[in-house]
């Protein structure tokens, strides 16, 4: 297990965020240096959560403060427990048990406290282009417009920029505005049962990619191609495969249990119908949809859209360049 922060840095920032592995803080920019050095000296100590509710003041430089406060992050097999404390209208976004969320106060009350379970991924701040670096934190003080943390195993680390390798790494960008959906989570599956379907990539050739493509489900959170992906109601993978698995929620099971997979081969985009039931419509740009045979594979260009059925659409995402 191992907890993975990046960040994008602004000329502007919208928050100053203290962080470490265990704990997590975001303060208005114009916050008194004075506790920001406080807070990161707490942090440091390794102060708890209790602890740093204890001193968040609710005013700072003569005005009310507002904040994000994560701490006593415990990492599990099934991802890690936290606390939570905000203040002011911000919030968080989240991936906890499954499913999105942001959370933030709401009514009244400017103060919201939370446990949280299961969670694999963190962001605070506005969403930010696929293309935009990020870059990696240890532990530190940082002016940012937006953080990403991930929770977990080294294969589900966040990485809005391109990998300096070809080592495994998935792009997590959580949208504040995303309708809560299965298809924003990814999750590494080693193969233990057959599906049908197999992926044919004729006429695609297989030279070492020198970009890393990604896509998103329905205008959500962004994910790099690092490994195939399989998409579907309840999607698998053959024994001794290797590729993520995104459930997609299909009350009316036009999306098949494994519908649909997606990978990177060389600098192409390959697309392909698993067999569906009821089928797989794309639109490439500049053309109209059109509906894939049953089994058919084809490479696809960035701004690509893929209709797998119920709402449940995949863009495919620009490509960005690798070190």
């Amino acid at each position: 297990m191992a907890v993975s922060l990046r960040y994008v840095s602004s000329a502007s920032p919208v928050s100053l965020v203290i962080a470490t592995d265990r704990t997590l803080i975001a303060l208005d920019p114009g916050a008194d240096p004075r506790l920001v050095e406080h807070l990161w000296q707490q942090v440091s100590d390794g102060a708890d959560f209790e602890s740093l509710v204890g001193i968040m003041p609710a005013e700072s430089a003569g005005r009310p403060l507002s904040f994000v406060l994560i701490g006593d992050i415990v990492e599990r097999a099934d991802g890690a427990s936290l606390m939570a404390l905000v203040n002011g209208p911000t919030g968080f976004d989240v991936a906890a048990a499954g499913a999105p969320q942001h959370i933030a106060p709401s009514g009244s009350s400017p103060w919201l406290r939370t446990s949280l379970q299961h969670v694999t991924h963190v962001a605070i701040g506005a969403q930010t282009d696929a293309a935009t670096p990020q870059l990696p934190l240890a532990a530190g003080v940082v002016a940012v417009s937006r953080v990403d943390v991930s929770i977990g195993h080294a294969e589900r680390e966040t990485a809005s920029d391109a990998p300096s390798s070809h080592e495994s790494s998935s792009s997590v960008l959580l949208d504040a505005h995303a309708d809560a959906h299965d298809g924003q989570t990814v999750a590494r599956v080693p193969g233990s049962v057959v599906v049908t379907g197999p992926v044919r990539l004729a006429n695609v050739p297989h030279t070492p990619p020198t970009k890393m493509f990604g896509y998103r489900v329905n205008g959500g959170q962004a994910f790099g191609l690092d490994l195939p992906h399989r998409f579907g109601r309840s999607p698998r993978v053959a024994s001794g495969g290797d590729a993520r698995l995104v459930p997609l929620l299909s009350p009316t099971k036009t999306v098949s249990a494994t519908h649909l997979d997606v990978r990177q081969v060389g600098d192409a985009v390959v697309v392909s119908d698993l067999g569906s039931t009821n089928g797989t419509s794309i639109i490439e740009p500049g053309a109209q949809w059109r509906r894939l045979a049953a089994g058919e594979s084809v490479a696809v260009p960035a701004g690509t859209f893929i209709d797998l059925g119920d709402g449940n659409v995949i863009e495919v995402m620009p490509g960005v360049p690798l070190a």
